[in-house]
């Protein structure tokens, strides 16, 4: 398991039983285990503590996304120095992709675009094991920065229904080892 799937798996299990110590807490104040008691209920208490619940929750939940925030793998996407550019335009029913060598353990930068309608380039290693997607969509261009640390052929299908022939849009690109 890779570090930041180890890293994202001890965060949810935490957040998972702070959440299910929480509501055990909650379920134990709110039932009552005498049976003989005979109280008449304050509604103003009922409604204060209502409140006070949820100023809990509502800002216990922040809390719980603004500590996840850090795991989300995008942001770190910014042009950088070093990294190979890789230019990609998809097109009925084919990938045009300049360079289509790229040396392993640098981070490459593909800019990613198509001529006529939507596709999606997902990359794929030997093993069919997809690294990752990003839409290709006409008039834009998205950017997606990722480091192969694996030499190899790797696979370019498309992930989206662009026509009759999708079934055959499969391009490919040669990762070398490092220099």
């Amino acid at each position: 398991m890779n570090p930041t799937a180890l890293t994202i798996l001890i965060a949810y299990s935490a957040v998972t039983i702070l959440a299910l110590a929480a509501v055990l807490w909650i379920w134990k104040s709110t039932h009552s285990f005498d049976r003989d008691r005979k109280d008449e209920v304050d509604t103003h208490k009922l409604v204060e503590g209502e409140k006070g619940w949820f100023i809990f929750a509502v800002i216990t939940l922040g809390i719980l996304a603004l500590a996840t925030l850090a795991f989300i793998p995008y942001g770190d996407n910014a042009a950088a120095k070093g990294q190979q550019q890789v230019s990609v335009e998809g097109q009925q029913f084919a990938w045009v992709m300049n360079p289509g060598t790229i040396e392993a353990g640098t981070p490459v930068r593909f800019k990613v675009t198509a001529k006529d309608v939507n596709h999606g380039f997902g990359v794929y290693n030997d093993d069919n094991v997809m690294l990752f997607q990003i839409q290709a969509v006409p008039d834009s261009v998205s950017h997606i920065v990722y480091t192969f640390k694996v030499p190899g052929r790797y696979q370019v299908v498309c992930m989206e229904f662009c026509g009759v022939n999708h079934h055959n849009m499969i391009g490919q690109f040669q990762v070398e080892a490092a220099k």
